[in-house]
């Protein structure tokens, strides 16, 4: 078995003469028990290497087609066999725990239903807190570096099955898939996913409407709560993030704060609220358009103190290196390291130094 990048994880793989790729399986080694993820055939020498790093207690199948040796390795290592509540019927033979979407398989691991591929109960495993996704058979890494459909064959209807990797483009850390078929991408999953789908004729993935996604709740102590709708990750934007914003009345949206690069625009599009700003309190109203440039003087907070909800439309440009502060506690969030300090405690340049 190869060790991978990943602390823990490992891989090997047969090659399949018919697809000209490798089949792959994955174990990740931990304390309290190794997880298989679509195990192929191994040889002695890893079988033996598979023993030495603590067999496995689970045995994880991304989707029907994919018991590929999980039979024989259960008998290896007496490790229970876990599939897709609605895959689970499909093989032949019993499968000891089904998981459903949303649903960890154990910590750190957990299931994204992927529908309308050739496998009702087919899933990713979302890992190390969205960085990395192990994928079966919904997509393929072929040609090597790239992304295609996985099985296209098998598929009813591609345009529909393409667009629930939208599940995947919504997770803003994601950086690493992990293939069960042809060559995984190690970084830069986000853009291949985006190549794969901007490549399409049967669909336009830079395009969706606001019906289609669902409201997310954010909440925080006090006021600040909010239903948000981010769209700038679905549609593949690359360097303008935006989301819909729809505010209760007596709600916030987050602390007053400002960016030292980015600039942002606000356009109100029903209701009303208060703006909060170093310049004074201001009433804005559907229709109303509000720049907020880089700069201290464009710190800003909305609260809806009317009666009827407030919905906003947040657009703002995206940068690596952008710093937001807050002034009415006096932090930094530092984008670089996701880290936030209070100003308070600024030190010298050669502070601690020797």
């Amino acid at each position: 078995m190869k060790r991978l990048m990943f602390e823990g994880l490992y891989s090997w793989s047969v090659f399949d003469e018919e697809k000209q790729f490798d089949f792959n399986g994955h174990l990740w080694v931990r304390p309290e028990g190794n997880v298989l993820i679509d195990p192929v055939p191994m040889g002695a020498g890893d079988r033996a290497q598979l023993d030495a790093l603590g067999g496995a207690a689970l045995i994880v199948l991304t989707n029907r087609d994919h018991d590929r040796e999980a039979v024989g390795f259960k008998e290896q290592t007496g490790a229970q066999l876990v599939a897709h509540e609605a895959d689970a019927p499909l093989f032949d033979f019993p499968i000891d725990r089904t998981v459903a979407d949303g649903e960890e398989i154990v910590p750190d691991l957990r299931v994204l239903h992927l529908e309308r591929g050739k496998s009702p109960g087919e899933m990713a495993l979302i890992w190390r807190g969205g960085q990395v996704a192990f994928i079966g058979d919904f997509v393929w890494g072929a040609p090597a570096g790239t992304l295609s459909l996985g099985a296209p064959p098998k598929v009813a209807d591609h345009a529909q099955a393409l667009l629930q990797l939208r599940k995947l483009l919504a997770i803003p850390q994601l950086d690493a898939l992990l293939l069960g078929d042809g060559h995984s991408i190690y970084t830069g999953a986000r853009e291949a996913l985006l190549a794969l789908l901007e490549s399409r004729s049967d669909l336009y993935i830079n395009r969706i409407n606001l019906d289609e996604i669902p409201w997310e709740t954010r909440a925080g102590p006090g006021p600040y709560r909010l239903e948000s709708k981010d769209i700038d990750a679905l549609v593949g934007a690359r360097k303008l993030g935006y989301q819909v914003v729809r505010l209760a009345p007596g709600k916030a949206t987050y602390p007053r704060h400002y960016h030292h690069v980015a600039e942002e625009l606000f356009y109100v599009m029903e209701g009303t609220c208060t703006l909060l700003t170093d310049r004074g309190e201001f009433a804005v109203r559907a229709g109303d358009f509000i720049a907020a440039p880089p700069g201290p003087r464009s710190a800003h907070k909305f609260v809806n103190d009317g009666t009827v909800p407030c919905t906003i439309l947040m657009l703002g440009t995206i940068s690596a290196a952008d710093d937001v502060e807050y002034p009415d506690s006096g932090k930094v969030n530092v984008r670089a390291v996701r880290r936030l300090f209070r100003l308070q405690d600024a030190v010298g340049y050669f502070e601690g130094e020797v």
